[in-house]
C-alpha cells in the first residue's frame, strides 16, 4: 500500500513541474523567410480549344486558375485579349489563391486569358492561354452534305461550307422541321456541286418533306443529266419525283442504268399537312425508298451510271427532267443531307433522330 502511495506522489509531482506558469510549451515565433521567386501561375480553364454547337455563334466561359507565392502575393490581374477583367489586392490565403471568373456571350475565333501576378516583393509573372471557339458543323451520320436551312434565305451546306447556286425565288420560312425550312417557288430551285457526293458505293438522300399537292407533280430531287433533257432518255443520271392527287401523293425514283433505267414507283404520302422523312439509297445493284425509316420499295438493276452529271438540283426536276410538268416543288423541304454510299436499313432510322 505504501508503494502505491508513493508512485501516486511521484507522479502529481511531475505534472506539476511540466506546467510552471501555467503552459504546457512555449511557441516560438519563425521569422519569415526570405522571398525567393516569384509567384507561380497555373490556368486550368480553357486547357485548349472549344467546339459549340454550329446553331450558336457565342458562349459562356469560366476561366479557372491559381496563383501561389513562396512569401505573400501582391496583387493579380487578369485579362481577356489584351481588356483588363478584374483586379485582386486582399486575398484570405496570402500564399495561395484560386479564382473562377465567369465570362457571358463569348464570341467565336482566337481567344487569349492571361493572369499577371506579383508579390510584395515586386517580383511578378505572367501566363496565358490562347484558344480557339469554333461552331463548325461535324457530319452525324457521315454525310457529305447537310442543309438545315436556317433562315434568312440561307441555304449553305454546313459540312464543307458550300453555296448552293439559287435559280428564280426559293426561299427559307418558319415552321420547318426544326426552325425554318426551304419553300419552293415556281420556275426556283438550287444546285449543288455532284463531285465528291456519290462513290462506287452509291449515293443516298434523306430529308423531312411536307408535300404541297400543287402542283401536282414536281422533281424533289434530280442528278442532273448534262447531255440530254429528253423525255426519251433516261439512261444517266437519278430522278426523284413526285405526282398523284390532292389527297395524296406518290414519290418516285428513276435511275439510269447507262444501257437503260431502272424504276422505283416508292410510296404514297397523304397529304394532310405532317412532316414526312424521306429517304432514298441507290447502290450498284439497287435502290430503295422510305418513309418514316419505313422500307416501301425496292427496285433491283445491275449499276448506276452518273458519268454525264455534274450537278444536283433540290426543288425541281430542272434543268434537265422538267418535262411530264416535272417542275419546281412548292412543298416544304427540310434537313436536306448527302451521303456517298447507299446506307443501311438501321443508318436511314439513325438519320431520324
Amino acid at each position: 500500500m505504501k508503494n502505491i502511495l508513493n508512485i501516486i506522489l511521484v507522479g502529481m509531482l511531475i505534472t506539476l513541474a511540466s506546467c510552471t506558469d501555467g503552459y504546457i510549451d512555449d511557441i516560438t515565433p519563425i521569422a519569415q523567410g526570405t522571398d525567393s521567386s516569384a509567384p507561380q501561375i497555373q490556368i486550368t480553364s480553357p486547357s485548349g480549344n472549344l467546339t459549340i454547337p454550329f446553331t450558336d455563334t457565342k458562349t459562356n466561359m469560366k476561366f479557372d486558375y491559381k496563383v501561389s507565392d513562396d512569401v505573400e502575393i501582391g496583387s493579380v490581374e487578369i485579362l481577356l485579349d489584351g481588356v483588363k477583367l478584374s483586379t485582386y489586392n486582399t486575398f484570405k490565403d496570402y500564399r495561395i489563391f484560386i479564382d473562377s471568373y465567369a465570362y457571358n456571350n463569348l464570341g467565336l475565333g482566337n481567344h487569349t486569358f492571361t493572369v499577371n501576378a506579383k508579390d510584395l516583393a515586386g517580383k511578378s509573372s505572367t501566363k496565358s492561354v490562347t484558344f480557339n471557339i469554333d461552331n463548325k458543323y461535324t457530319p452525324l451520320f457521315g454525310e457529305k452534305v447537310y442543309i438545315p436551312f436556317f433562315g434568312g434565305n440561307t441555304f449553305t451546306d454546313i459540312v464543307a461550307g458550300k453555296v448552293p447556286t439559287v435559280v428564280g425565288a426559293p426561299s427559307t420560312v418558319a415552321g420547318g422541321y426544326t426552325g425554318a425550312t426551304f419553300q419552293g417557288a415556281t420556275d426556283s430551285y438550287i444546285t449543288l456541286p455532284l463531285t465528291g457526293l456519290y462513290s462506287a458505293n452509291g449515293i443516298s438522300f434523306t430529308f423531312w418533306y411536307k408535300v404541297n399537292a400543287t402542283p401536282n407533280r414536281s422533281g424533289i430531287i434530280v442528278i442532273n443529266d448534262d447531255n440530254d433533257n429528253s423525255n426519251d432518255n433516261r439512261t444517266k443520271g437519278l430522278r426523284l419525283f413526285r405526282e398523284g392527287g390532292a389527297t395524296s401523293q406518290t414519290v418516285k425514283l428513276n435511275v439510269g442504268t447507262g444501257a437503260g433505267e431502272s424504276w422505283n414507283d416508292g410510296g404514297n404520302i397523304a397529304v394532310d399537312g405532317k412532316w414526312v422523312h424521306v429517304a432514298v439509297t441507290v447502290s450498284p445493284t439497287d435502290s430503295k425508298i422510305y418513309f418514316n425509316g419505313v422500307l416501301q420499295r425496292t427496285a433491283t438493276f445491275t449499276s448506276f451510271d452518273f458519268s454525264t452529271s455534274s450537278t444536283i438540283t433540290i426543288g425541281s426536276g430542272a434543268p434537265s427532267f422538267t418535262y411530264w410538268d416535272h417542275k419546281s416543288d412548292l412543298s416544304l423541304i427540310d434537313e436536306v443531307r448527302i451521303y456517298d454510299k447507299a446506307l443501311t436499313e438501321t443508318e436511314v432510322k439513325n438519320t431520324m433522330k
